[in-house]
């Protein structure tokens, strides 16, 4: 007991040191993929640990927030500044560096598939969720390639639009590959919404927030039954989603010269190697009963 006693306090000394800091910097992540173009939020919410707790706090919000609420309070805060910080510049790295970012994204994502597999096969590996996550690949990858090829469409900003945009960005969260940034790309309205974002314009912010929440409020129930009911299926076709939006969004048409090679692969290693660091520290604050 004394031993145990005196192993403690290192342990948790770090995590009360640490731990805030570390879930900022996750929600700050998971707040610049969120609006980068072809990036999922929903995605990074997995691989970082924190989808299954969100979608708890979606079902039970009073329970949830009594138990976690500074665990909530700094993602929620990381993921604020990610969001605030990175409109203000979003438009400038689309025209100056748009390839180099995605591959950076690129490789922060397949820095954490092999996470992504295991923690889908945590309950056991059946034909059915192999069969699962492979339908959810194909269809995915068919959805993004119509998306892609699709003639973009204009909208005028309107609240309409705002709330329906704000509705997409919740289901990106809620059903983890889906990129809506992509379709917001497309559809000619990403670069209004980070103007209205990096200006701190209520009129964009409060509209896209209100559809968002609306929409994560609506579907976390059937989300949450899934993750209790058909946890290996579900994983699985999360996983689908997640090699599918990934694959779709390699910018092979950037690569011009062996310098181009060379910058992509040195964008793909840091965005690798800063998964492989989040991984382990996950585990880390996990193991100290952070998380």
């Amino acid at each position: 007991m004394a031993e145990r006693n005196q192993q403690q306090p290192a342990g948790g000394s770090n995590a009360a040191r640490g731990g805030w800091l570390f879930n900022m910097l996750k929600g700050a992540l998971i707040g610049t993929g969120a609006i980068l173009p072809g990036i999922s939020g929903g995605v990074l919410c997995v691989v970082f640990g924190i989808y299954r707790p969100i979608m708890e706090l979606l079902s039970h919000p009073f329970r949830e927030l009594k138990k976690r609420f500074w665990f909530f309070a700094f993602i929620l805060l990381g993921f604020a500044v990610g969001v605030l910080g990175i409109s203000r510049l979003l438009k400038l790295v689309l025209t100056v560096a748009e390839i180099p970012a995605v591959w950076l994204f690129i490789g922060l994502i397949v820095g954490t598939m092999p996470s992504l597999w295991q923690d889908a096969g945590k309950q056991g590996r059946t034909k059915g969720n192999l069969i699962v996550g492979a339908v959810t690949f194909v269809g995915m990858a068919v959805l993004l390639y119509v998306i892609k090829t699709s003639p973009a469409i204009t909208f005028t900003p309107s609240l309409g639009m705002w709330l329906a945009c704000g509705a997409l960005w919740g289901l990106g969260f809620i059903a983890p590959g889906l990129s809506p940034s992509s379709m917001f790309f497309f559809l000619g309205v990403m670069e209004p919404m980070m103007d209205g974002i990096s200006r701190l314009d209520m009129s964009v912010i409060l509209p896209m927030g209100v559809g968002l929440v609306a929409c994560a409020l609506l579907l976390s129930k059937g989300i949450s039954w899934l993750l209790a009911n058909r946890y290996g299926g579900f994983m699985h076709a999360i996983l689908g989603l997640a090699i599918a939006s990934t694959l779709m969004i390699i910018p092979l048409a950037g690569v011009r010269s062996v310098w181009d090679v060379l910058l992509y692969a040195v964008c793909f290693g840091v965005g690798f190697a800063i998964a492989l660091w989040m991984d382990r520290m996950n585990k880390r604050y996990e193991a100290s009963g952070l998380k």
